[in-house]
């Protein structure tokens, strides 16, 4: 088991790195959606290259990468040898296979060797469609990412949130509570639409029906609502970011 002092500090700087990511994520949205931005690419990949042509950027995105693999080496340790119940260990090792693959692209990223590797979720999933037991795979998989979406979104509506507000002045703790709770709401919508498209995929056996977050920005800004609708939800990922920094600064126990 990995000693306490140790984990903690790897999951906090898995936070940090996430945080950032999403924050990322949702500036480089907000700029397609509400200004214009000539460059309509949106997603995660859109955010590491955000970061990494800021100030200091390969410094910044190699920051990200040590986090992400970090708190992914944390979760799967957990997972592996924790104490925890089969459930709760599942769910820790598919945030470690979560966290090094964003690990894993962005250092792909920063060694400039990104170019060509195409779509890994729809090679995932195009190979899964080859197996007999590939679609009700995806469909599972889809439900989960749903119910995960779900989750969240209830957790942001009930406001209940796992840092410490005693440490805070009244006002900026509502504040901050606000703002996180509009991220958790934000972000569940997101991964009840890309539960949605997975079930779908599986359902129709076509992969192009996979969305990342990127994608599912896209179709948001094509329906009636258009870039309004992406530009809140651009909003609300950059809430989702806020909400990851205050849980490693803030929460008790990580």
């Amino acid at each position: 088991m990995m000693p306490p002092v140790f984990r903690n500090f790897a999951v906090r700087s898995g936070l940090v790195a996430l945080g950032a990511v999403y924050l990322a994520i949702g500036i480089v949205s907000a700029r397609v959606a509400i200004l214009g931005a000539r460059r309509h690419e949106q997603g995660i990949p859109a955010a590491l290259r955000f970061l990494l042509a800021r100030p200091n950027g390969p410094w910044l995105l190699g920051a990200v990468v040590a986090g992400l693999a970090a708190i992914a080496l944390a979760r799967g340790v957990e997972a592996a040898v924790g104490r925890r119940r089969p459930l709760a260990r599942l769910g820790l090792a598919a945030n470690a296979i979560g966290y090094a693959a964003l690990a894993w692209t962005a250092g792909r990223l920063l060694l400039h060797v990104e170019k060509g590797s195409g779509s890994v979720q729809r090679a995932g999933v195009s190979w899964l469609f080859e197996r007999s037991w590939g679609p009700a795979v995806v469909e599972v998989v889809g439900v989960a990412v749903a119910a995960g979406g779900l989750w969240e979104l209830a957790q942001g509506v009930r406001g209940r949130l796992p840092f410490r507000r005693d440490l805070l002045s009244k006002p900026l703790a509502r504040l901050l509570a606000a703002v996180c709770r509009f991220g958790l709401v934000v972000r569940g919508l997101v991964l009840g639409a890309l539960g949605y498209f997975l079930v779908r995929a599986a359902e129709e056996l076509d992969p192009r029906r996979v969305k990342s977050i990127g994608g599912a920005l896209r179709a948001l800004s094509q329906t009636a609502l258009g870039p309004a609708l992406t530009g809140a939800v651009a909003l609300g990922l950059c809430a989702y970011g806020v909400y990851m920094w205050t849980l490693a600064l803030l929460q008790r126990r990580v």
